[in-house]
């Protein structure tokens, strides 16, 4: 069977799957009778409880052994949700009051948590639903005493969605591929699968319906096709995708050039999600980590991490580049990055809540570890700090004011680092010429300010087609603030998937763009396009675009001068 969906994240995989669907096992625990011992009901609830203890144990071991001992918290904190006083309270209300079994007692308590987490409007929220099932379904596991004992096994997942906590999940536990049936293109769930490598499709409509538990499957992501129970009808198709895997340039990073054909500099540096990413990046000429994400380290633990914890990875990034440059973004908190354990404030629109430095300001217990261990670390090394969501003078100079007060530093003094603002808010970008003289770099946040001029959130499929960065407001916006900044000298860097896209590289060429930054899956593609672009032949775009009043009009020059862009 050959199903077809939508590029997530390009790559090929091959393996089993296992899909992780909620409706089998609510349906199987609900199917249990009512029950006339309730006592004895509940010494079996206890058993299964510390059966579930014990695997969590073990399956958190297991991880840790991996050298992924922050990772394997995460096995700890689903232990600590099953001893929930609330979620005991109300299964055990279901078996002696309603005389439900265990099983259906479990699912029944696991539906209700569910969907109150599910009915907020706050997607930090609504992905902690999925926690509640987790655990209901691994309770309805441990009840069935003849089960065997669960580990960490490498999968192809087959899903409705996945949160990007999950996905670091699985990525540790050593998943080859995802298949989800919706995933917004510009999410951080799609951005941390292309950024880990994790080959991975979206767009099958009841993907984890129609596909076999168990089934056999080879991927091949960028073409979006998923071959399932492959047979003769699909041999040679299959023997294709094999064959693609095996190619050379599917082995890791090429070597990025580092100008264009003219003799133009242009610096193409990585964006990262987890330390594992930044390894070799140097080495295949990138200019170094022009944004290392820091919320996502924040993901997979029970607690916030300490400033030693955090210290050590940023070394373990540092050493990683070496010699190349090291941005470094404080942790933006806010929409749906959030840990499961964070005590953060639910906002009725979380992209336009309290997220970014709005949180950090609020909150010296998370920022002051962080900035400390950057303190430390620019100490050692060059190290710029970049600030999410600034929004006005008046926020940037608070968060300087708190950098300065951690650091322990006078006001104008110098810092143990450089600073750096993100622009992704619009009254930022349109504050440039008053902001840029407070800060050494600026760092685009091109996905982000599409979303914020445009309204049209990212991470909603629905109005993807609105959230279009070739909109004349959107090109001239970036071209005010690469000629502001280069006009004071200070370093100017596109990020974001959008930046990446090896299509668009020109009119970034033509815009005076001459530093990117992407996720790993967009290098190679990325460094083929610089390798065959002339300054002198792309110039010529910039004026053109600038003077469009339409997407339609900025397609079509962009067409003239033989670049296909989608509509």
């Amino acid at each position: 069977m050959i199903l077809r969906g939508k590029c997530v994240s390009a790559g090929i995989a091959e393996g089993r799957i296992h899909v992780v669907d909620v409706g089998s096992w609510l349906a199987h625990a609900l199917a249990h009778e009512s029950i006339t011992q309730p006592d004895a009901e509940i010494a079996r609830f206890e058993a299964a409880r510390s059966r579930a203890a014990r695997e969590l144990a073990r399956v958190r071991a297991l991880v840790a052994q991996r050298g992924r001992a922050h990772d394997a918290d995460i096995f700890t904190a689903q232990a600590t949700m099953i001893s929930d006083p609330k979620l005991i309270g109300r299964i055990e209300e279901e078996i002696r009051v309603n005389l439900q079994a265990a099983e259906a007692a479990v699912a029944r308590a696991a539906i209700e948590f569910h969907n109150a987490l599910k009915a907020s409007e706050a997607p930090s929220v609504r992905d902690k639903a999925a926690d509640v099932m987790d655990v209901g379904q691994r309770l309805v596991y441990c009840l069935d005493e003849t089960a065997a004992a669960e580990s960490p096994k490498a999968d192809v997942i087959v899903a409705s969605s996945v949160v990007p906590s999950q996905l670091v999940r699985y990525a540790h536990q050593g998943v080859v591929a995802i298949v989800t049936e919706t995933c917004g293109a510009k999410s951080h769930t799609a951005i941390l699968a292309r950024g880990l490598g994790i080959p991975m499709i979206t767009g099958i409509e009841g993907a984890a319906a129609r596909i076999r538990d168990g089934a056999p499957v080879v991927i091949d992501a960028g073409a979006g096709v998923v071959i399932v129970d492959p047979g003769q009808v699909e041999d040679d198709t299959v023997a294709a995708i094999r064959a693609a895997r095996n190619q050379p340039l599917q082995a890791g990073l090429r070597a990025v050039p580092q100008a264009t054909r003219d003799g133009v500099p242009v610096s193409i540096l990585l964006n990262i999600s987890d330390p594992i990413e930044a390894e070799n990046a140097t080495a295949a000429g990138l200019a170094g980590v022009g944004l290392f994400r820091t919320e996502f380290l924040y993901m997979d633990r029970m607690s916030w991490p300490t400033e030693d914890e955090s210290f050590q990875a940023y070394e373990r990034v540092a050493h990683a580049v070496g010699d190349g440059e090291l941005n470094i973004r404080l942790a933006d908190f806010g929409a749906e990055k959030s840990p499961a354990y964070a005590d953060i404030p639910v906002n009725r629109n979380p992209s336009l809540g309290v997220r970014g430095v709005r949180l950090l300001l609020s909150r010296p217990d998370i920022l002051e570890p962080q900035v400390r261990a950057l303190a430390r670390l620019g100490k050692s090394r060059p190290v710029t700090v970049l600030l999410p969501m600034i929004d006005t003078i008046d926020t940037l100079l608070r968060i300087e004011g708190e950098l300065d007060r951690i650091c322990g530093v006078a006001s104008g003094s110098p810092r143990p680092f450089r600073l750096g603002t993100m622009i992704e808010v619009p009254s930022a970008a349109l504050l440039i010429d008053d902001m840029i003289g407070r800060v050494d770099s600026v760092a685009v946040g091109l996905n982000d300010l599409t979303q914020y001029l445009l309204a049209a959130d990212r991470d909603d499929e629905y109005v993807e087609s609105y959230h279009d960065a070739l909109q004349p407001v959107v090109l001239r916006l970036v071209y005010r603030l690469v000629e502001t900044a280069v006009n004071r000298g200070k370093p100017v860097t596109m990020c974001g998937e959008l930046a990446g896209d090896s299509l668009l590289l020109p009119l970034m060429l033509a815009l005076g763009v001459r530093r990117i930054s992407v996720s790993r899956s967009h290098v190679n593609r990325l460094a083929a396009a610089l390798a065959g672009l002339s300054l002198a032949d792309v110039a010529p775009l910039g004026p053109a675009v600038l003077g469009c009043s339409t997407g339609r009009e900025v397609r079509d020059v962009l067409k003239a001068h033989g670049l296909s862009i989608s509509s």
